[in-house]
């Protein structure tokens, strides 16, 4: 076997195991149930919007540090803090447990850059696409695995909710053991970079002015945002991917409050709906990338469809029609986010992958963090789950329509270009 085939698929299988969280379509169900007995209200406003200023504080600087070290420490950073995660949830029962639990979550979500980026150290150009294709589903699978054995087990009365969490810690050792294990890296895009890397982005070692560090990330910087077109597209997916975390990260509040409210179905459908929904993403992916489709008209239509997703769930009683709105809603970002990435790579030099990537999930972090503040917050209006689902959909609405406007003017333009002159 390949030696690049090798680290691709050492570096996936610690995807795989960071991902296999049997809890995690249960999360908010243990939360409000003994022996935690928190009520939507405390998990909405107060404790899950934590991870959420936690990762923004944390994302420029892991970046930079994720550099400078080298990119294993930080994989490991993201091991040790998903282990902790499953510790506080397991032994500790008290709000201010559970907020300290939410810090650590922030710091694994911050931390997630550096899995993506790793393996680029290690591998060839050429073998970039395939690479990313392997880590990609690796995650997919091992949420995959996760929500299937997650439904299983409940189904079958093996384990109760709160039981699944062990299992959860159980991988969570598992993926930590397997990072310590990662390969070193040697050279990094901007603190350790290797001669040739060198003398290409100009700061051979016989070059009059070398470039500093930060002259080099600026002039990345510059060369990707003042491209229009990458601009566009990286606010969309700063836009629509604040949406789409703050969406899943509340949708099982949504479940548990039509479920109290009385509905068709049982929240302990969630595994297998968590499971539906990841093999409908990964597949509505693959189609995509061999259809070929007006970009701009395809994020417009579909960034309307899922404001329409939103704003029919927020006041929608039937727990069967949250499922299908999730499930359409996940499968709709996911396929435009594949988009999107494809389009900015498509118009950047290969080594500002990382740090419009880096940027731009900062830009959505920040955006995530001023709706919470807003919407969740004590300082904001703290408003109930429904009326922030409501919200969430008319910000989708907006983002739709602006986007679809972007189509039509693209289409228009286009038009006006081929009608010859009379």
């Amino acid at each position: 076997m390949e030696k690049w085939l090798i680290q691709s698929l050492w570096i996936s299988v610690f995807g795989y195991l960071k991902e296999f969280r049997p809890e995690d379509p249960y999360t908010t169900q243990y939360l409000t149930n003994p022996p935690m007995n928190f009520t939507n209200e405390e998990i909405i406003q107060e404790i899950f919007p934590v991870s959420t200023y936690t990762c923004l504080g944390l994302t420029i600087i892991i970046f930079l540090v994720t550099d400078y070290l080298r990119y294993k420490p930080i994989i490991i950073l993201n091991a040790i803090s998903n282990v902790i995660t499953q510790i506080f949830l397991i032994f500790t029962r008290t709000k201010t447990n559970m907020m300290i639990m939410e810090v650590f979550y922030g710091t694994m979500i911050a931390c997630e850059v550096p899995y993506y980026t790793y393996v680029y150290t290690k591998v060839d150009k050429k073998y970039y696409k395939i690479v990313s294709s392997h880590m990609k589903m690796a995650c997919l699978i091992g949420r995959l695995v996760s929500a299937i054995l997650a439904q299983s087990l409940i189904d079958n009365h093996i384990l109760t909710v709160p039981e699944l969490n062990y299992l959860t810690l159980a991988g969570a050792i598992t993926s930590l053991l397997w990072a310590v294990g990662l390969p070193s890296v040697k050279n990094s895009l901007y603190f350790h970079q290797s001669p040739a890397n060198n003398s290409i982005r100009g700061n051979d070692i016989n070059a009059p002015k070398p470039k500093t560090v930060c002259q080099i990330l600026w002039s990345d910087f510059i060369t990707a945002f003042t491209n229009r077109y990458v601009l566009q597209w990286s606010i969309w997916w700063a836009l629509d991917t604040c949406i789409y975390y703050q969406f899943m990260a509340y949708a099982q509040s949504l479940y548990q409050e039509m479920y109290r409210g009385g509905t068709d179905l049982e929240v302990t459908d969630n595994g297998m709906i968590e499971a539906i929904y990841t093999i409908i993403s990964t597949l509505g992916v693959y189609v995509i990338g061999i259809i070929m489709v007006p970009s701009w008209w395809l994020i417009g239509t579909l960034t309307l469809g899922q404001g329409v997703i939103l704003l029919i769930m927020a006041q929608d009683h039937l727990l069967s029609h949250a499922y299908v709105g999730y499930v359409l809603f996940g499968t709709f970002y996911h396929i435009m986010a594949t988009t999107a990435n494809c389009e900015v790579a498509k118009n950047i030099p290969e080594d500002s992958f990382a740090l419009v990537f880096g940027i731009n999930t900062f830009i959505s972090l920040l955006l995530q963090t001023c709706l919470t503040v807003v919407v969740n917050s004590p300082i904001g209006f703290m408003v109930n789950i429904r009326t922030q689902i409501y919200i969430y959909g008319q910000c989708c609405m907006i983002i739709g329509v602006l986007f679809t406007i972007k189509a039509l003017w693209c289409t228009l333009s286009k038009r006006r270009n081929v009608i010859p002159l009379t």
